[in-house]
């Protein structure tokens, strides 16, 4: 079964389906909450079937060969890194203007994508704490812009009243002195809207975003920067399907696994308490 209902429903039919004796594949995120996602995940181990998370990033082929290139040791023990991913005036309508319908805004719903593949890339460490910081200023400003629509478009494009945050930050640390950072906005005055990842190594960098991938490394004692060509073309939701079935039919082991969705959800669930109550929460 291959979950792409609205948020609110992710966990409700996940149950249904493992209850049933079926692999499943949940889009993000994999519920609205940490207690919802464990829950999934427990089911999954007691029906001895397959819980996958859509965290498709990890299926495009610049992310994977950056999996590659950080496994082989390029970039060596990870100790920070960063990501945004920022619009400046998001017309997005419907349920994903609606907190309880959707869960967040631009962190839970998109920028979820570029926190997991730096913990992927990290080797999802365990957490310390969690900081977490919220702002709803301008929240009314889609309905008011003279401007072309920005960002994806719900087919139920409503324009509900917007109770998720306009803009959101986190300070994540972790075990053995890793950090991370990352901020997220579906309305912000920001004069620089896009994605980009950065993570800095001991023995090398990496810089992400829409220019491409930057390289940095040390050699004989000399920074040397490098932009490799990676070929693309490649449908990475396609691939997303066909490890899904592959690891159905066990000819694969699941890169994407429930306890990555598990472990996801709590950290998202502890930035927006952290923000509600301004105190930082402690794993």
């Amino acid at each position: 079964v291959i979950i792409t209902v609205p948020h609110y429903l992710h966990h409700e039919v996940a149950i249904y389906a493992l209850q049933h004796g079926k692999h499943v594949l949940c889009e993000k995120p994999p519920a609205l909450t940490y207690e919802d996602a464990l829950a999934n995940e427990e089911l999954a181990k007691e029906q001895g079937k397959l819980l996958m998370y859509g965290f498709v990033c990890r299926f495009h082929p610049m992310y994977a060969w950056l999996k590659d290139y950080i496994d082989a040791g390029n970039v060596g023990d990870i100790y920070y890194a960063e990501a945004y991913r920022m619009q400046r005036c998001s017309q997005i309508g419907g349920w994903f203007r609606d907190m309880e319908k959707c869960g967040g805004g631009q962190m839970m719903d998109a920028a979820i994508h570029q926190l997991d593949i730096l913990l992927y890339y990290m080797g999802y460490p365990k957490v310390k704490s969690v900081r977490g910081y919220t702002s709803y200023v301008n929240n009314d400003l889609p309905d008011k812009m003279d401007i072309p629509a920005s960002g994806y478009a719900s087919v139920d494009n409503k324009r509900i009243p917007r109770t998720v945050e306009s803009f959101a930050s986190a300070y994540i640390t972790f075990e053995g002195g890793k950090n991370l950072f990352i901020k997220a906005a579906q309305v912000a005055n920001t004069l620089n809207p896009g994605t980009q990842l950065e993570l800095m190594g001991d023995r090398g960098g990496i810089c992400f975003n829409h220019a491409g991938i930057r390289l940095l490394t040390i050699e004989d004692n000399q920074f040397k920067e490098t932009t490799p060509e990676i070929p693309d073309g490649i449908d990475h939701f396609a691939q997303e399907v066909r490890h899904f079935v592959d690891c159905c039919q066990g000819k694969a082991q699941c890169i994407s696994p429930a306890h990555h969705g598990t472990q996801i959800m709590r950290i998202l669930n502890s930035i927006y308490k952290s923000a509600e109550t301004g105190n930082e929460i402690l794993f």
